[in-house]
Parts: C-alpha cells; structure tokens; sequence
C-alpha cells in the first residue's frame, strides 16, 4: 500500500498531520515521518494544533509556532524546547 509523506500533505499544522495519520494517508515504514507523526501526537495531546512542521530527522523534529519561533520535539520522551536554547 502507497501513500502520502507528509512533505507532500497540504497541511503541515499538528492538526493536518495527525487528521492525515489517523485517516491513514500517509506512507507506511517511512523512519523519519513515523518521527513526524509522534511528535504531532505530543504536540496535540498539549494543544499546539497551530504549530507548522520544519523537519524532522530519525529522532527529533522542527515546528514553527505563530509567533515565528521555532521548536525541537523529542517523540520518545515528549520532551519540547526552545530551538537555541
């Protein structure tokens, strides 16, 4: 079965990305979305659902809120901190 990464989703928000995952659009076995698609599930379970995906790597990624700031989300342990800090 094929389906979407999400650099290829129109919507990049928290929201997009998990309304995608559990709608079951996105490509399966892809290591670095899977880290996405987690990090989405912590920002959502706090209620950033506004916050823009940057990038992700096999452990962390990158969001933008709307304050033009961006952060780094550790999935596997939930954590969120400020990017330079």
């Amino acid at each position: 079965m094929t389906g979407t990464r999400i650099d290829d989703l129109e919507d990049h928000t928290v929201q997009g990305i998990w309304e995608a995952h559990l709608e079951g659009e996105l490509a399966p076995d892809d290591a670095v979305d899977d880290v996405a698609v987690r990090a989405a599930g912590v920002l959502a379970e706090k209620g950033y659902w506004t916050w823009m995906f940057q990038a992700a790597t096999e452990e962390f990624t990158s969001w933008q809120d709307l304050h033009g700031d961006y952060w780094v989300v550790d999935p596997a342990n939930g954590c969120i901190w400020e990017w330079g800090t």
